[in-house]
Parts: structure tokens; C-alpha cells; sequence
């Protein structure tokens, strides 16, 4: 069993993948870490710094979460895209195939306990496997 997790380094993504593990361990999963930065839209080296910054940050959030995975006793690959979140996930699962898609939802307020953000909503129509929306 193969499960792709998306992991951005944020809370609601540290308690989806934390929760996905407890869910599935039994099942030996392959937990694929999933995370996407997004490049910049303006070109100056200001945007350049910044997108280098934030990538590092991202790398090292991936790999703290792929360390804690395997400290669980589960196997597990980590990928880093980069690219529009919606079309970089669609492609990683077109890609690695997983039995399963893991996305925390965003947002906390009383419309967003309601509807899904733009990238969940995207990833439910589109995906090839099932999708949970944690």
C-alpha cells in the first residue's frame, strides 16, 4: 500500500500526517511526503532570495516529517516540486501511483468548515485515486 501525503511544513499538515500514520500503520504503508513551492511570479533577485529561502525552509520541513516517519517504522520517500500546487500534486500521483492521497484542508473560519480551498477542491475533481481531506 502506497500513501502520498502532502506536507507544506504547516500545522494542519504536521496533525494530517500524524494522523495518517496512526490510521495506517497497521497496513505497513509506503508514506510518500509530497511538498510544493510555489516559483515566484516576479523576477527580481528580491522574489529570487525569498523563493530560495522559502525552498530551504520547505526541504527542511520535508525532511523533519520523512525522519519522523521512518522513526514511526514505516518506509518512506520525500519529494520536493516546484510549480503550481494543484498541477504538481495531480503529476506526483500520475507519477508514483498511490493507493491513497492525503491533503489537510486549509483555513478554520465558519465558511471554510463549510467548502474545500481552491488546491483541495482541485485535487477531489482531478485525482486518480481516492483523495482524504483531512
Amino acid at each position: 500500500m502506497k500513501v502520498m501525503v502532502c506536507h507544506d511544513g504547516s500545522q494542519r499538515a504536521k496533525v494530517a500526517l500524524e494522523r495518517t500514520v496512526e490510521l495506517l500503520k497497521a497496513n505497513q504503508p509506503e508514506i510518500i511526503l509530497l511538498t510544493v513551492v510555489e516559483e515566484p511570479l516576479d523576477a527580481t533577485s528580491v522574489e529570487e532570495d525569498s523563493f530560495d529561502k522559502w525552498r530551504s525552509k520547505r526541504d527542511e520541513d520535508l525532511k523533519d516529517a520523512a525522519q519522523w516517519v521512518a522513526g514511526s517504522g514505516l518506509n518512506v520517500d520525500a519529494l520536493l516540486a516546484v510549480g503550481d500546487p494543484r498541477k504538481m500534486i495531480i503529476e506526483a500521483v500520475g507519477m508514483k501511483n498511490p493507493d491513497l492521497l492525503v491533503i489537510a484542508r486549509r483555513g478554520s473560519g465558519g465558511t471554510e468548515k463549510m467548502v474545500l480551498g481552491s488546491v483541495a477542491s482541485y485535487i477531489v475533481k482531478h485525482a486518480q485515486c481516492p483523495v482524504m481531506v483531512l
